[in-house]
């Protein structure tokens, strides 16, 4: 099994398909990945087994683009992952949303009958609410000047004090051992002190951010719904909850 895992493209196999190659039962094949996950030699996902280690393609981002290089790529997808994304908001609810150009996106599709209050650690997406007539509160701390986010002790006292019922946050890469990560720890703190914070948590991305790893993991695949453009069928067995823009 961890052979045929090892040459997998994908680094996903089913259950049936492993059934069929040793002309076994596949009740006898789920017990044998029961025990070799046991072992943390595979990641057991829905119908079949990962492998567990970061083999295949992918793309390493240690360092984080300036804001106005992000801001300027991909504008087309991410207006309409921004679209699907601005249908969850509920009216008369308090709405965090972090430093991401694809959240950023939102923000000109938000109807302002809601009586929303957003809170943001970014000080551009506050600039932009308040243009157009979206109520903010801004965490303090210091400002990153690549992101311009604000991060440190002072942001995350302050993400103490709310409860949210909705949090929007970008990610820098998507993968299938890594999970949701983006390049700086203090970000990165800053984002799951957020989604601790929050009761539905949602993640934007477009496609171009699967199969990136950064160096920091700030959610699972479990809790969040993940917001794209459209997703690789090896996703869907192992991430939860997702909604892609084609259907």
């Amino acid at each position: 099994i961890l052979k045929i895992l090892e040459h997998s493209k994908s680094e996903y196999v089913s259950v049936e398909a492993l059934a069929k190659h040793f002309n076994i039962s596949e009740s006898t094949i789920r017990r044998e990945l029961k025990r070799l996950s046991e072992r943390h030699k595979v990641l057991r996902v829905h119908g079949g087994a990962k492998a567990i280690n970061f083999s295949g393609t992918y793309t390493f981002e240690r360092i984080d683009k300036e804001y106005m290089e992000r801001e300027n790529s991909e504008v087309e997808l991410k207006k309409e992952v921004a679209k699907l994304a601005v249908s969850h908001l509920k009216s008369s609810s308090i709405v965090y949303m972090d430093a991401s150009t694809t959240v950023a996106s939102m923000i000109s599709f938000i109807p302002k009958d809601k009586n929303i209050k957003f809170v943001t650690n970014s000080p551009t997406l506050a600039k932009k609410l308040t243009e157009n007539k979206l109520p903010c509160y801004v965490t303090c701390g210091e400002c990153k000047l690549t992101t311009n986010a604000l991060i440190g002790p002072y942001a995350l006292e302050f993400l103490d004090k709310f409860n949210f019922s909705t949090g929007f946050f970008g990610t820098n890469g998507i993968h299938s051992q890594a999970k949701f990560t983006t390049p700086d720890p203090e970000e990165c703190a800053i984002k799951m002190k957020a989604i601790s914070r929050c009761y539905d948590v949602f993640i934007l991305a477009t496609s171009s951010k699967l199969d990136n790893i950064a160096s920091c993991t700030f959610a699972d695949f479990v809790r969040p719904t993940l917001i794209i453009d459209k997703i690789d069928e090896k996703y869907h067995s192992i991430i939860k909850n997702v909604e892609t823009v084609s259907k």
